[in-house]
């Protein structure tokens, strides 16, 4: 075989690897998205199911009032801190080159949001807002920010399905204020997991799959 043959070659090779490694970010990034939308389900759903039927804030009086947000906050925490963990290791995953700084700051930014948003809704009672008024503002707050930190992550990362349940967090947050407490805690605690469960089943079998390339 001649140095010519061999340099005709080494295009289709290196074309290759770089296309296997494609792939195989593209597999990681997927396991990344199906993971966080199915950890925020779960905590959706036992968090506010769990307000619900918390006694003196849901419709129904099972469970103790300080453990009941005990329960919410913790699950919701981890919650934030995945997410945070997903936004920054996404950034090495290699999908059409997103730089590490971008990925980090992503994934900072989500901490950053909830704790500012928990500073103005406190400042917000601080101020006289209370009651039914406060339980609606804090979800709905909270689910129409991680909507748009969604909305924000699909498109930096071009992932449809985490831009598709943004868009899908920031509709639910609306119904489920109009609802009124406390029936807004099961919407958020059924609506909520089954939409990001869909987009989860969507993605890793159906028109949502993210693709090499894509």
């Amino acid at each position: 075989m001649s140095e010519d043959d061999d340099q005709q070659q080494d295009p289709r090779e290196m074309l290759a690897l770089m296309d296997t490694a494609r792939r195989a970010a593209v597999r990681k990034l997927s396991h990344r998205y199906i993971g966080l939308f199915v950890v925020w389900a779960v905590a959706w759903a036992i968090g506010f199911g769990t307000l619900y039927v918390t006694i003196d804030v849901g419709a129904i009086d099972l469970v103790p009032t300080p453990v009941g947000w005990i329960v919410f906050a913790t699950l919701i925490i981890a919650a934030i801190a995945w997410s945070t963990i997903v936004g920054i290791s996404a950034a090495g995953d290699g999908i059409r080159g997103p730089s590490q700084q971008q990925g980090m700051l992503y994934g900072l930014s989500w901490t950053i949001t909830m704790f500012m948003a928990w500073l103005l809704i406190a400042g917000l009672q601080r101020n006289g807002l209370a009651g039914d008024v406060l339980q609606l503002v804090y979800p709905g707050v909270y689910v129409f920010l991680v909507g748009v930190l969604y909305l924000s992550g699909g498109a930096l990362f071009r992932g449809v399905p985490m831009y598709v349940l943004g868009g899908i967090l920031i509709a639910v947050a609306v119904v489920a204020t109009f609802f009124g407490s406390p029936t807004h805690y099961l919407v958020y605690a059924t609506v909520g997991p089954a939409a990001m469960l869909i987009v989860a089943a969507l993605m890793a079998w159906g028109p949502l799959r993210t693709r090499a390339g894509s």
